[in-house]
């Protein structure tokens, strides 16, 4: 099994799902209030991160309130066998 991304890669990878800056997913990020994404976006990002074989349920993605939030369960589902 592969290795978890780290947060850098991660966050590049979702700064390309989002069509965001890097810069702008820090950890404190809330997809709503400061990157403006909504609940269909992030459906559709976490549904993008399952076809790249992570093992995701589209319920997380109300669970992933901020960008820091997305990436402990990216981990977590990442070490899941």
């Amino acid at each position: 099994m592969a290795e978890p991304m780290t947060f850098e890669e991660f966050r590049l990878r979702l700064a390309t799902l989002l069509d965001l800056r890097p810069e702008q997913l820090v950890p404190e990020a809330s997809f709503v209030a400061d990157l403006g994404i909504d609940s269909l976006r992030m459906l559709d990002v976490v549904l993008q991160l399952e076809d790249e074989g992570l093992q995701l349920s589209p319920d997380l993605a109300w669970q992933m309130r901020t960008v820091g939030d997305a990436y402990r369960v990216y981990c977590e589902r990442a070490r899941a066998p």
